[in-house]
């Protein structure tokens, strides 16, 4: 007897470590089984976590790329696998996935396409945005994580007011409230003394402004000589913010980590998160620092207001401005009557408005064309 189940396919670069990708596993997770069957299509790459979908009873399919230049007609494989395996909703998520992701599914006849834009600094490349307008014409609904991102797709994708919303991204929270051995996990990492740490978990990218963190360390080492600032993630980056630590003159006080995936127990570890993006859209690791009741100072671009209300669950400062870090930073790390209040306001903003089981059921009712 065929099932009754919905067959959801979320169509993704990649499962590596990012945001994105946290979205699409955390759907993953906590879809409701018994009225979806869930799948996921990498179009780049597989990722770190491939192996914690697949536990989940999650397939997981891959398209192998060329070895050189674009493959253009990638949008003939997808409609083979939708096709094959009879898929009755596509969830993209960026851009190439919307466009090989609704190409395909014209193709192959799937009834529901959604597409989710998880931020980036607009205006974007002409091409990009031209051909996600125009496949935002197909598109059941087009969503935005945060209403700054979904502002911009209006103004400059001019994607129908009609067809866009703003689902907040969500998280499982109980993956971040746990209980860890501090002075084993220091000594783990090499983290000598009992100092604060300061910390983030990010690719490293322009985007994310670590630069003007390190900028910020001379003056917080300075009032606080004993911290220790931890960046886990990697990307473009990372041998230039190296060299800046270095010539800085704050190696011994920094510790590159690399990609990680015991991230709950780094957000128990920091005292403080720090998070000095120049864009964002609603970033994850916000949400799992509030999970993990770390206290955060972030900057005031796109979403992030929508976390953090400035005095109330965290700090918001300026952009590319170190002097601001430093002085949010050693306020909180002399400060811990405001750290906890920080931290307890702070969960119960995440547990009344981001949790994964929010965001999924909202998504589930899009996928079934319910109104939510």
């Amino acid at each position: 007897m065929p099932s009754t189940r919905t067959k959801l396919m979320q169509i993704t670069h990649d499962l590596a470590i990012g945001g994105l990708q946290q979205v699409v596993v955390n759907i993953c997770r906590s879809i409701n089984r018994e009225k979806f069957d869930v799948s996921v299509l990498c179009l780049r790459a597989l990722g770190e976590f491939v192996p914690e979908v697949e536990k989940l009873g999650v397939r997981v399919f891959y398209l192998p790329q060329k070895e050189k230049g674009t493959d253009y007609f990638s949008f003939l494989k997808v409609a083979r696998i939708l096709r094959q395996e009879q898929i009755d909703v596509i969830h993209t998520h960026n851009t190439q996935p919307f466009v090989d992701g609704t190409l395909g599914a014209l193709l192959s006849g799937v009834k529901t396409i959604v597409h989710t834009d998880h931020a980036r600094d607009f205006p974007d490349k002409i091409r990009y945005m031209v051909a996600e307008h125009l496949m935002s014409y197909f598109a059941y609904r087009v969503i935005g994580v945060s209403e700054h991102t979904t502002a911009n797709l209006v103004h400059y994708e001019k994607i129908s007011p009609r067809k866009i919303m703003t689902i907040e991204n969500g998280l499982d929270g109980s993956r971040f409230q746990i209980e860890i051995d501090r002075p084993a996990k220091r000594k783990e990492l090499g983290i000598k003394g009992s100092g604060p740490i300061i910390g983030l978990g990010v690719r490293l990218t322009e985007q994310k402004g670590i630069t003007y963190l390190l900028q910020a360390m001379p003056e917080i080492i300075k009032a606080v000589p004993d911290v220790t600032l931890v960046i886990a993630g990697d990307g473009t980056l990372k041998n230039k913010l190296r060299h800046e630590a270095e010539t800085l003159g704050i190696k011994e006080h920094i510790l590159f980590l690399g990609s990680r995936l015991d991230v709950p127990q780094l957000l128990k570890l920091f005292d403080i998160y720090v998070l000095p993006s120049l864009w964002e859209g609603l970033p994850m690791v916000l949400l799992e620092a509030m999970a993990a009741r770390c206290p955060i100072v972030a900057t005031d671009v796109g979403g992030n207001a929508q976390v953090i209300t400035d005095g109330y669950n965290g700090m918001l400062i300026e952009p590319r401005n170190p002097q601001k870090i430093a002085e949010a930073v050693i306020t909180l790390l002399t400060k811990i009557d405001l750290r906890n209040s920080y931290i307890n306001n702070a969960l119960q903003v995440f547990t009344n408005r981001f949790s994964a089981d929010i965001m999924t059921k909202k998504y589930e009712n899009i996928y079934l064309r319910l109104k939510i």
